[in-house]
């Protein structure tokens, strides 16, 4: 169930543009290692160090603490091992609040702007989807939510790579009655990796990993096993370290051929 957390799951780093010795850059690099080494239950420290940070979280701290949240939780929901996945759920969505508050100090009708706006409809987007893991009850009334936003976010930001990879996630898994598509899914990942690598934002970035392996496992389905060995030879091009594709996912495909 834990590698289920890479090809699931449902943030972003535009805010890490930040000085090298500034303390997200410092976090991010930390984030971005225990992913390659599969050891996301070591961003809990980050996260609650973030959470007892003073004074007033600023909007690129909110950003950088919900991207964390945004695995964080996906993985907590799909791991039996994980302790409270309901309070970090909860947690994550009070952020998501501060961080909607926090957008209304920057100008309004600016790029800026409507990208952070986009981000938050993609969030929540992805926590509605984190409570249907949780709570099959409300699954009908949360996916068509779900899709709503996540279509609401592409379509306000289509150059917003958080958004085109969480509309990825969210076409990909979501049953076609609520509207999911593997097609959609497969344009919007590959929307979301053209975009992070013209804007640069494909270094020491985990969700850019996390974005050719939904792409990879968008092939796998429909049994386009040339594409998949390309993601993945993409991937160990750009972080040769990724355990889950170096010791697993490449040679099991391998062993298919």
């Amino acid at each position: 169930m834990r590698s289920r957390f890479f090809i699931l799951i449902a943030a972003f780093f535009a805010s890490l543009v930040a000085l090298a010795d500034s303390p997200l850059k410092v976090s991010s690099d930390s984030v971005y290692y225990r992913y390659i080494r599969h050891d996301i239950e070591a961003w809990r420290p980050v996260i609650d160090s973030l959470h007892d940070a003073k004074p007033k979280k600023s909007v690129e701290t909110l950003d950088f603490l919900l991207s964390l949240e945004y695995g964080y939780v996906a993985w907590c929901v799909s791991d039996t091992a994980c302790a409270q996945p309901e309070k970090a759920l909860d947690d994550a969505i009070a952020d998501l609040e501060s961080f909607q508050e926090a957008i209304k100090s920057v100008p309004d009708k600016t790029l800026t702007r409507r990208m952070l706006e986009s981000k938050a409809r993609s969030y929540y987007s992805a926590f509605l989807a984190y409570q249907m893991k949780l709570n099959t009850v409300r699954a009908i009334i949360n996916g068509w939510r779900c899709v709503n936003n996540a279509k609401n976010a592409v379509t306000t930001s289509p150059d917003c790579w958080f958004s085109q990879l969480e509309y990825g996630n969210v076409m990909h898994y979501m049953p076609m009655f609520l509207g999911g598509s593997k097609i959609n899914a497969r344009k919007a990942y590959i929307s979301a990796i053209k975009i992070m690598d013209d804007s640069g934002e494909n270094d020491k970035n985990w969700l850019y990993l996390h974005a050719l392996l939904c792409l990879a496992d968008c092939y796998k389905q429909e049994k386009d096993f040339s594409n998949v060995q390309s993601c993945y030879d993409r991937i160990l091009a750009v972080e040769p370290d990724f355990a889950l594709v170096r010791d697993s996912l490449a040679p099991s495909l391998a062993r298919q051929k």
